[in-house]
């Protein structure tokens, strides 16, 4: 499909989503960017995106403009369809949405972008953050991601010779892949070292040969607790490890990945976890506000510490 056609869909998509009212053809080919040339071409552009969106899942509804009378037939999509439900989500879940929120950054559609962040962030069913980070410099064209893609999706093992950082030659490494995610600009696959008998994290950068991929499928399950995030954390070099107190029953995101949780009184417990930053640590322990009250490291509490300060002189 053509990046052209691709934006018309959008365009309809969103135009026939927008509208609260039955649109007609005549208005679509007015106000919806894309659609050109005579009526007879517009007519048959029209009907193929209807029936693509219509493949794709997307329900058009037809009716007249006024049921009074016969005039020509209007077309809507019902916003309540396809409202995203915002209760709670997987980290799978939260992912996916933070990847697709992260494409519209840099773009017409950033506004957007962050308003659906507020938006759903504003829930306190939501745990952990939702964040999004532009994909503006990211390479989808990594060599090797379409092969770990299709291994992953029929569970098959791969084989491929790897770099450390600093050494002086590659290593031939087998893996059952159980992850994969852009982070800080860079492809990382997390899997199997079937070799080392451990669970690896490798740069997609320092692959230096070609991935071979097994002919056998569902050679493995991925555990269902299995959250790529926690390895890329442990991954990064500037991961640091915090204690703090948190409120019983709540920051169930920082529960999931603690090091150790120990009852503190009937009000608090003591919690230990690992934050991929110092910022990143901060901007957790902003977001749980009065839930959580860091301990250590002292410079993470001094930074909490006098960012509230900040907000309060700048609110009174």
């Amino acid at each position: 499909m053509s990046s052209a056609k691709t934006e018309r869909l959008v365009n309809l998509t969103m135009a026939l989503l927008a509208t609260s009212r039955y649109m007609q053809k005549s208005e679509v080919f007015r106000k919806v960017a894309g659609y050109s040339g005579t009526q007879e071409t517009k007519e048959r552009m029209f009907e193929r995106d209807k029936d693509d969106l219509r493949a794709l899942g997307i329900e058009i509804e037809v009716a007249s403009a006024d049921p009074l009378f016969e005039d020509e037939p209007g077309y809507r999509i019902k916003p309540e369809t396809y409202q995203m439900p915002i209760k709670s989500f997987t980290p799978t879940e939260i992912g996916i949405l933070s990847t697709a929120l992260g494409l519209w950054l840099d773009s017409s559609l950033e506004d957007i972008a962050l308003g659906a962040a507020r938006r759903v962030n504003s829930t306190a069913l939501l745990d952990p953050a939702l964040e999004i980070n532009s994909l503006r410099t990211l390479n989808f064209s990594a060599e090797g991601l379409l092969d770990v893609t299709k291994a992953l999706a029929n569970r098959s093992e791969i084989a491929f010779s790897y770099r450390k950082a600093g050494a002086a030659r590659s290593d031939n490494r087998r893996v059952n892949p159980l992850g994969l995610s852009a982070w800080k600009g860079e492809w990382y696959l997390v899997g199997e070292d079937l070799d080392r008998s451990d669970i690896r994290t490798f740069n997609f950068s320092r692959i230096s040969s070609k991935i071979d991929i097994s002919k056998k499928r569902d050679m493995y399950e991925i555990p269902s607790d299995f959250n790529i995030k926690d390895y890329l954390i442990m991954h990064n070099a500037e991961g640091i490890e915090v204690r703090a107190k948190v409120k019983k029953a709540q920051a169930e995101a920082l529960r999931a990945k603690a090091l150790e949780i120990k009852n503190f009184d009937e009000e608090w417990d003591e919690i230990s976890y690992r934050s991929e930053s110092s910022a990143a640590a901060l901007k957790e322990a902003l977001w749980y506000c009065d839930s959580l009250i860091i301990e250590q490291p002292e410079e993470l509490r001094s930074l909490v510490v006098a960012s509230l300060e900040k907000v309060a002189k700048s609110h009174g």
